[in-house]
């Protein structure tokens, strides 16, 4: 199956897995039906389920338990985002910290070596991310976040810094839920990921890493101004 076709179908496996949980025939808390018989049901294959529920679990929509199963989360709903940052200030701290550590070399290594494959892959992520924020599609929206920077760390050529950074990015699922629905962030996130990706094409190695650090450290602080209520 080739790369398109293969990204389709776990895209589409998103969306019915969403539906199944919006819908309430898998509520908050409840465990998802093992991974065979979900590919019976879906008619898909175990590759294409397993990515599915790798987005998932890094939007925070499901939580992978290994040696139990896939566990639909309780929404993070109508919880006040002050009080959830607050509640949670020394996580979002350190998630903050390892990714700026980490990810503005990953932008820099793939501007020095990438594939116009990578490149069309950045490129459907930040148009992705861009459409869902037009039609109001939260969840489209983290989606496309996530999979933006973990196609970055996927494709950086460096497999022991790019497993710290995936190990990272699965626990940041709440973190970007709550980060994105504050003012203003969903469109300046996409005008950032499109400066990242620009400077990846052309590329500019220090302007990929220039980029990236600000995006997170001015992400860091207006959670931080929102928090405290600056």
């Amino acid at each position: 199956m080739a790369d398109d076709e293969r990204e389709q179908v776990w895209s589409a496996t998103v969306d019915h897995l969403r539906t199944m949980i919006d819908s309430g025939r898998l509520p908050a808390g409840s465990r998802l039906p093992a991974e065979r018989a979900l590919c019976e049901q879906l008619g898909i294959s175990r590759g294409s389920l397993r990515q599915a529920l790798r987005v998932l679990d890094s939007i925070g929509y499901v939580q992978v338990r290994p040696g139990s199963g896939t566990y639909v989360r309780e929404n993070l709903g109508e919880q006040p985002l002050r009080g959830w940052f607050s509640e949670h200030e020394q996580l979002v701290e350190k998630l903050f910290d390892l990714r700026t550590t980490v990810e503005p070399t990953l932008a820099e290594r793939l501007a020095l070596e990438h594939t116009p494959r990578v490149l069309a892959r950045l490129e459907s992520t930040v148009d992705e991310m861009d459409q869902a924020a037009a039609d109001g599609d939260m969840l489209r929206v983290i989606a496309a976040d996530a999979e933006f920077h973990r196609v970055i760390a996927g494709n950086a050529g460096n497999d022991d810094v790019t497993d710290l950074l995936r190990s990272v990015l699965s626990l940041v699922g709440e973190e970007r839920r709550a980060a994105l629905r504050l003012p203003g962030q969903i469109r300046k996130a996409v005008d950032e990921h499109r400066a990242i990706l620009e400077a990846i094409r052309r590329s500019d190695a220090a302007a990929a890493r220039e980029i990236t650090l600000r995006h997170l450290l001015d992400a860091k602080t207006y959670v931080h101004d929102y928090t405290s209520g600056d």
